[in-house]
């Protein structure tokens, strides 16, 4: 069986599920990791904002190739393969009428996708559509923590005909807010919990694939460390890993 996880960023199915995809892959499943904002930065330009990023990854040189290098390594490590797509991350957008850059600052990222952005939804759904085969598993992120390229990749996820499931957005879920809607979900019958184990092992490779992502930890960690410590509260949040699925679909 052949599972695709799309990942809106460099980072987010490793953060997200990492242990889930090594336990697919022990028991013999193909597993496939596809980034949809995986493309380049503009070369002449940043905003202030992506500045800011590039400031805190502390990266050299082509900061978007040096990801897209930690993200190859980390899916390795889990035995995933990985697809990058070469659509920007939000960061680097601009409006098409008039260049504006549509994501300036944080307060954008997470206050929903740009109506510009309409056609894009389109078109990440087609170029899925066209790399796809039937009978794969497609895993999809929930959109927890509302950012606009998680919603991007979730509504072009949703206008396929494949078997979809959903993976909780972490680091965003942590968040007690977010958690809220785990529960609400979980008591709905709109929706099916569908729960795996986790074994000593998977956890191990989980921390060991994330801590790969050194420019990332530095956004929401202290440190390595408290990545590692993180991961494992989120597992026994989760009892494991949790995917979700829609009753009634696909």
């Amino acid at each position: 069986m052949k599972w695709i996880f799309l990942s809106p960023h460099l980072d987010d199915v490793v953060f997200s599920c990492g242990a889930l995809v090594w336990e697919l892959v022990q028991a013999g499943s193909q597993v496939e990791v596809w980034t949809i904002c995986a493309g380049g930065a503009p070369k002449n330009e940043l905003s202030s904002f992506a500045h800011s990023l590039h400031t805190t990854w502390q990266v050299e040189g082509d900061v978007v190739q040096h990801r897209r290098e930690e993200d190859t390594l980390a899916c390795q490590e889990l035995g995933a393969l990985v697809k990058h797509f070469k659509i920007p991350d939000c960061i680097y957008r601009r409006s098409p009428g008039d260049g504006e850059w549509l994501y300036p600052g944080e307060e954008a990222i997470f206050g929903g996708l740009s109506p510009l952005e309409k056609p894009l939804i389109e078109k990440v759904s087609r170029q899925l559509s066209q790399t796809l085969v039937k009978d794969e598993i497609l895993v999809s992120p929930l959109g927890i923590g509302n950012h606009v390229d998680h919603e991007l990749t979730r509504k072009a996820a949703h206008r396929l005909k494949q078997d979809l499931r959903f993976y909780a957005d972490y680091p965003y879920v942590r968040e007690p807010q977010n958690q809220s809607i785990l529960k609400v979900m979980s008591e709905s019958e709109d929706w099916k919990e569908i729960q795996y184990k986790m074994s000593p092992s998977s956890l191990a490779a989980w921390k060991r694939a994330s801590a790969l992502y050194r420019s990332q930890i530095k956004l929401f960690w202290e440190g390595e460390g408290e990545l590692r410590q993180e991961l494992e509260e989120f597992a026994a949040l989760m009892s494991g890993v949790k995917l979700w699925k829609k009753n009634g679909g696909r």
